[in-house]
């Protein structure tokens, strides 16, 4: 009887475990898996502020962070994970990349969020252009960089007693005091797409935004046949003789670095800068400048982080609500604004409030809304949010062989002649932006 007694207790006991970690299981939240190449500090205070409101709404967080800026190197991860059918749900993407997922069917739409939230009446129309593929939604941006900035370290600028260059002689001058003061006036990282980064603020300012938009956007050869590409490169093989020594283990934050311990006087890099600054407690005014890049005010040449939703991650009960949800998180108006107050970026929505940001920041969305209205926002060749990936590859290859000093500025002309013919030819131009 005993024994038939521990039998039975024992049986009991097993069910209601069972029963017990059943129940559990249906109460544990969804989990959202999110992959990113955010690694940086400023960009992990990113990824912070995302996690905090996914899970604020119900959502578990689980993330996969690969190093690669957006570049082919976490652009080859992705890949091998979609093909070994380990596709994350989300994934942070940028540009034309958007475009080849979308054109591989891989991609689920977010139409209804972007109905209920109106994204359509929020997202400037440059961003939108790359957001939607054949009509439908199937991205949430969730920022727009500008990539048009130069970044000053302020002490720096008090020993020198300068202030904002307004024109491309400005800045040469300025650049020259700092080399004969003992400065390095500019840093900068080894990598295609941070020569690239510079170039294209360079081409904007010398050529203006119907140059930018014709050659980098619309792809026209023809817009290279005046002088303006020769003073492009001249003022590229100018400012390469003001950079800090090119170090191949330098990344761009590293360049951020010494432009922050006032071992470098400037740098001309994206507004992640700005998070970099307050992620380790600076304060624009205080201890460093943030100003457009000369001759370019009135543009704003944008990097728009998006999330993109895999269709194979969605193949599960539930999941489907679980990307509804957090595509509405991403979208948030209060989540936006918490995280581009870490990334140092504007919301990638038009109605965002400016009171919180900081100066750099509240800058940014002024220049973001103006710059919409005024048709001068434009997308960054170095980011791959002006044209397909096989352009801007060639693009890197050039500008970057130039900067490098491996090509004359006459060769790097005829070359960039070259790639904006070709993808004439191949019919990629976009005559829409």
């Amino acid at each position: 009887m005993v024994g038939l007694c521990r039998v039975f207790a024992g049986v009991l006991f097993g069910a209601l475990c069972c029963a017990s970690a059943s129940v559990w299981a249906e109460h544990r939240p969804p989990v959202v898996d999110v992959a990113s190449w955010w690694v940086s500090p400023g960009e992990q205070a990113s990824l912070g502020v995302m996690r905090r409101h996914a899970q604020a709404g119900g959502l578990a967080w689980h993330q996969r962070v690969v190093a690669g800026s957006g570049t082919r190197r976490y652009g080859d991860v992705l890949t091998h994970w979609v093909a070994q059918g380990r596709a994350p749900m989300a994934s942070q993407v940028i540009g034309y990349d958007i475009r080849d997922w979308a054109r591989r069917g891989k991609l689920a739409y977010l139409d209804d969020v972007a109905r209920e939230q109106e994204w359509d009446e929020v997202v400037p129309l440059g961003i939108q252009h790359l957001s939607k593929y054949q009509g439908h939604w199937v991205a949430a941006p969730v920022n727009a960089h500008s990539t048009n900035w130069l970044w000053a370290n302020a002490a720096l600028l008090r020993r020198l007693r300068a202030s904002a260059p307004d024109t491309w002689h400005d800045l040469v001058h300025l650049l020259e005091r700092a080399r004969a003061a003992g400065m390095t006036p500019l840093a900068i990282g080894p990598e295609a797409w941070e020569h690239t980064l510079l170039f294209e603020a360079v081409a904007a300012g010398a050529g203006g935004a119907e140059f930018y938009r014709r050659a980098f956007l619309q792809l026209d050869a023809g817009a290279l046949d005046g002088p303006v590409a020769a003073e492009i490169f001249r003022r590229m093989r100018l400012l390469r003789g003001y950079a800090s020594r090119l170090n191949s283990t330098r990344s761009w934050d590293a360049a951020t670095g010494q432009v922050r311990r006032g071992q470098a006087l400037l740098q001309v890099q994206g507004s992640w800068v700005n998070g970099e600054f307050a992620a380790h407690r600076l304060l624009p005014g205080r201890d460093y400048a943030c100003w457009r890049f000369p001759d370019t005010q009135g543009m704003y040449l944008f990097n728009a982080d998006q999330f993109m939703f895999f269709k194979d991650a969605l193949q599960h009960r539930g999941q489907d609500e679980v990307r509804r949800r957090f595509a509405g998180v991403l979208m948030d108006v209060t989540m936006q604004t918490e995280l581009n107050i870490a990334t140092g970026a504007a919301p990638a929505r038009v109605d965002a409030p400016r009171h919180r940001f900081n100066r750099c920041g509240q800058q940014a969305i002024s220049d973001l809304r103006r710059a919409n209205l005024q048709r001068t926002l434009m997308g960054s060749i170095a980011m791959g949010n002006a044209n397909p990936p096989a352009v801007k590859n060639a693009l890197y290859a050039v500008v970057s062989a130039h900067f490098l000093g491996r090509l004359s500025d006459d060769e790097a002309v005829q070359r960039l002649r070259a790639v904006l013919r070709s993808a004439g030819h191949d019919g990629v131009a976009d005559s829409t932006q």
